[in-house]
């Protein structure tokens, strides 16, 4: 199904007017009416021909029938024509296959044209600016949490936000009432199961199996599970009773600071995106499954970058927990102290206003962020006499979150949606 935006870009789209090759270099050349030209490798065009022998496309599944093990990829075709009548490209093949490419079809996928590699490159849904203080302040998104429950279109532009920003707030549910995770992570997929359980619950208690249980202290800036090789991609957290004073949510951009660090102290982000870091965590927490108390022991470890970036160059990743760091440096003694330089550093530019986000939970409300782009951390708090601050919490992970954007976008027709095949 073509989305209100690929129909959109092509409403108005010229017809083909002429094709040649393939050249040497087995390429296809297009043009059209409007003066517009496509560049199209025949091999390309018989893997994804849209014939029922290419594909098997079903309301359960999209998936190319075609087996590399035994796909010929020296295709070569018999006529290559413009059927004027239909506005499509035809291509008859050796094998006996007749292809039909339309118009507006090949104009989306166009392989040389950079407007539709970018605007397909939004598939991904990764973020293409990042936050500071100001940027952030202004574009919080913050939505009802009974419309998000609701309606489709409100749940599909909360999780939007979040894939964007890294951040967005469901405000509104019933105040002292648990439940609101279990409910928001139904609606969005699978929660992620880590050793603190599936759901779970943030308040001082005795024998703490975490620094957000241990105290009523500032935390320190942080991502969830820097012990682990693959930590939870994000977290959310419910808000059952506020304290009575402090307890306010802090966040910063670690997207944003690792470019800060790139272009004003390049020494530093070298180090943070070039040296791991050593994480340990060990200890044990008590869950309670299908009506049983289990204690679960553990012993995590993992090494990481502060800073990773993609092959590209792009910074992807941001894994730091000063708690849970070890004492293991895998260097030259004498590159140690240049390692914590780089670490305090960093820091520093995290607690810097002009790129902290800071607000107050209120009873009922909900955050869910980016746990490997997002650093978060609360301030001191003061408890009401007798009460104790509460959240529930739980994770989960990008494909999750993203799938199901992706799948709204379709069922509702959204103007972002793109073809699958």
């Amino acid at each position: 199904m073509l989305s209100a935006l690929v129909i959109g870009n092509v409403r108005n789209a010229s017809k083909l007017a002429s094709v040649s090759g393939p050249n040497s270099d087995r390429v296809v050349n297009i043009k059209w009416s409007d003066g517009k030209t496509g560049e199209f490798p025949l091999i390309w065009l018989r893997d994804t021909s849209p014939d029922p022998k290419t594909y098997t496309i079903s309301p359960a599944m999209t998936a190319r029938n075609l087996k590399m093990k035994e796909f010929d990829v020296e295709q070569k075709s018999k006529k290559i024509w413009i059927d004027e009548q239909s506005d499509s490209l035809k291509v008859e093949w050796e094998c006996g296959l007749l292809s039909s490419f339309p118009s507006k079809w090949l104009q989306i996928r166009n392989p040389s044209d950079q407007e539709a590699r970018k605007r397909r490159r939004k598939v991904y849904l990764f973020p293409e600016d990042t936050w500071g203080n100001e940027e952030i302040e202004k574009r919080l998104k913050r939505f009802s949490y009974e419309e998000f429950m609701n309606n489709d279109r409100v749940m599909h532009d909360f999780l939007e936000a979040v894939c964007i920003d890294g951040i967005a707030v469901l405000k509104g549910a019933e105040k002292g009432k648990k439940g609101a995770v279990e409910a928001i992570g139904k609606r969005i997929g699978m929660i992620k199961r880590t050793h603190f359980g599936t759901v779970f619950e943030v308040s001082l208690k005795a024998d703490a199996s975490n620094m957000a249980y241990a105290s009523n202290s500032e935390l320190p800036f942080h991502t969830d599970f820097p012990s682990l090789s693959h930590p939870p991609q994000l977290q959310m957290l419910h808000m059952l009773r506020s304290a009575e004073e402090g307890g306010n949510s802090l966040f910063v951009d670690g997207f944003h600071v690792a470019e800060q660090l790139r272009k004003e102290n390049p020494k530093v982000f070298r180090i943070l995106t070039t040296h791991s870091m050593e994480y340990i965590e060990e200890g044990y927490d008590v869950h309670d499954i299908d009506g049983k108390t289990i204690r679960f022991d553990y012993d995590m470890c993992a090494r990481h970058k502060v800073i990773r970036l993609n092959d590209e160059g792009v910074v992807n990743k941001i894994q730091f927990g000063n708690a849970m760091r070890s004492w293991f440096y895998d260097c030259e003694p004498s590159k140690v102290q240049d390692v914590y330089r780089a670490m305090k550093t960093f820091t520093d530019h995290c607690y810097q206003p002009r790129n902290m986000l800071k607000f107050r939970l209120e009873d009922g409300d909900t955050v869910l962020w980016a746990n490997q782009r997002l650093l978060h951390t609360r301030d001191a708090f003061k408890n009401a006499p007798g009460e104790s601050r509460t959240l529930t919490g739980c994770y989960f992970d990008w494909d999750i979150v993203k799938s199901r954007v992706r799948h709204l976008r379709d069922k509702l027709s959204l103007e972002q949606n793109q073809p699958s095949a």
